[in-house]
């Protein structure tokens, strides 16, 4: 017997903010992949989406920007 996986199958699941917020940081998961969230899932993608967006690389912290 083969067990066949359909990629388009949806799941959901629970995990802790913690680890939603690190696969999110890491790049695992990315905030598109989420989708239909419960009202303390957005806040950890809200808070993750703004704690990436304010980060500032260490390449970077020479180059200035302009408007």
């Amino acid at each position: 017997m083969t067990n066949t996986i359909n990629h388009t199958d949806k799941v959901q699941i629970e995990m802790s903010s913690a680890l939603l917020s690190h696969l999110l940081a890491s790049g695992i998961l990315h905030f598109s992949d989420c989708k239909y969230l419960n009202s303390s899932a957005k806040v950890v993608i809200w808070h993750a989406l703004l704690v990436s967006s304010t980060k500032v690389d260490t390449d970077d912290r020479n180059k200035k920007l302009y408007a």
